[in-house]
């Protein structure tokens, strides 16, 4: 019993040298770890915070004991552009860390498997975030919990409590909460997450649009990304709504949309890129009355990941002028550049045409009771002679190839028009079946008359296939010039001039 009770005590008195002497260890690597992780996230914030404003992460303090340490971080956000001009501001999180081996607060969660240092930060109150305090019954709008692993991995999860607020004149909005789990290998090279919320209400009230009423429920997101060598990442994100309803005016009619789903699946070859993305609503309701379902999937491929790495990260370094830009209503602006700038951009561009990239919708698709309606195109894209011959030379021998095919269901555009109607207040069975059968008719018939379709059964077709600079639109071979007079002609009849 003796000689038991001795091997306890010596394997405690074990473990607590172990776990002081890791304290130590951690609490001297701790300064460094988090400069890195701090350098390691602007990295990762300006790749992908290009869209509007800047976000810049800071360890504003750090005081280390033997078993933690508290840190405290400053997230500066900059030229964020809101309605009343471009806005700057500061938050600040505080983090409470507690030295590995092991970590109180993991131990009393029976997670025993030794890591470097647990986090636990909070973001912090002040004067522009007490709003958000009363919003979330002070508790922290944003909290979390991570692990760093001795290998550099980490594990953890992201909360946004529940909020509400109440503004002057009744708007309200609310929020369920959010909770995120992600965990990742040492320098982001592989990430997956998961994250939920269950629920998210607004109900405004304007005196000039009147009330607008927005919910959305069981929201749900899962992601496995994996980085390539070029910084980008790979793999397979889906993200699920199960039901999104919006109601306004004084009529207070509601769009109702169920089952949907974004799901986006990504991959590399060697240095080229490609992936698909697919949109689904499966279920769309107006006013009470079934409308249909809908599909849409987007394809990528043959993307050269080095030639867009260096556009990319020349379009960052531009994005102030960009910017200037676009305020100005410039869609494609001309930057003052070097000759060695150009060439470079140049080299670039021409590398990127070289793989063949080619960029498709696969299909979109709209589906009633009785019918479903197609529309497909994809647009092939090749490396010209040079980026300075003129624009129609140019556009000849960058397009290589466009295919497009539509196919409209007669019976679904029937559904459509018996859905207006009895919008409009028509109940007659008999009227609305009347409506349903001559307005596909009519409409296959003016597609016919105009020769921008045909009719095979009960669908209307037209199909469009480009290549060398010639078009072929529904068998019919035609210059690009010849197919434009076509088409303006056609647009021309549909809006004729005012006698």
């Amino acid at each position: 019993m003796k000689k038991t009770v001795g091997v306890l005590s010596g394997l405690v008195v074990a473990v607590a040298a172990a776990c002081t002497a890791g304290a130590w260890y951690t609490g001297k690597q701790l300064p460094e770890v988090l400069e890195q992780a701090m350098a390691q996230a602007n990295v990762q914030l300006k790749q992908s915070s290009g869209l509007s404003g800047k976000v810049t992460l800071e360890l504003a303090s750090l005081e280390s004991h033997l078993f933690s340490s508290t840190a405290r971080y400053r997230v500066k956000v900059t030229e964020l552009k809101g309605a009343d001009g471009a806005e700057s501001f500061e938050l600040g999180f505080v983090d409470h860390i507690e030295h590995g081996p092991l970590p109180w607060s993991r131990v009393k969660a029976l997670k025993l498997m030794p890591v470097m240092a647990a986090s636990n930060y909070a973001l912090e109150k002040d004067a522009f975030t007490a709003e958000w305090f009363a919003a979330s019954a002070e508790v922290p709008p944003v909290y979390g919990q991570n692990s760093l692993g001795y290998d550099g991995s980490t594990d953890g999860t992201l909360i946004m409590p529940p909020m509400q607020v109440t503004e002057v004149g009744g708007a309200t909005t609310k929020f369920s909460g959010l909770a995120i789990q992600a965990s990742g290998t040492r320098d982001g090279e592989q990430i997956k997450f998961s994250g939920a919320a269950p629920s998210f209400s607004l109900n405004n009230v304007d005196e000039q649009s009147g009330r607008l009423k927005l919910e959305l429920k069981n929201l749900s997101l899962v992601g496995d990304l994996k980085k390539t060598p070029y910084g980008f990442y790979v793999g397979r994100t889906d993200m699920m709504l199960d039901q999104l309803s919006v109601s306004g005016g004084e009529e207070q009619k509601v769009l109702l949309l169920k089952q949907l789903e974004q799901n986006s699946e990504s991959r590399a070859d060697g240095d080229q890129f490609g992936g698909s993305i697919v949109y689904k609503v499966g279920d769309i309701n107006f006013d009470g009355q079934p409308v249909g379902s809908s599909a849409m999937v987007w394809n990528l491929k043959n993307i050269d990941m080095p030639s867009m790495q260096t556009l990319i990260a020349w379009y960052q370094s531009r994005l102030p002028e960009f910017e200037a830009a676009a305020a100005q209503g410039q869609v494609l602006p001309t930057l003052p550049m070097t000759e060695a700038e150009k060439a470079e951009v140049s080299a670039s561009v021409q590398q990127l045409l070289a793989a063949k990239p080619q960029i498709a919708l696969e299909d979109f698709s709209f589906k009633t009771a009785n019918g479903e309606s197609h529309f497909k195109l994809s647009v092939d894209l090749g490396k010209p002679s040079s980026l300075e011959l003129p624009s129609a030379e140019l556009y000849k021998q960058m397009i290589t190839q466009v295919q497009s095919t539509l196919q409209l269901s007669k019976p679904m555009i029937g559904d459509l028009a018996t859905l207006q109607a009895r919008l409009q207040g028509q109940s007659d069975a008999q009227v609305l079946a009347q409506q349903a059968a001559q307005t596909g008719e009519m409409l296959g018939m003016m597609a016919v008359q105009s020769q921008m379709a045909t009719v095979q059964g009960n669908d209307i077709l037209a199909n469009l296939h480009y290549a060398d600079g010639m078009v072929d639109f529904n068998g019919q071979k035609m210059t690009v010039e010849q197919f434009a007079s076509l088409i303006m002609a056609n647009l021309g009849a549909m809006h004729p001039a005012e006698g």
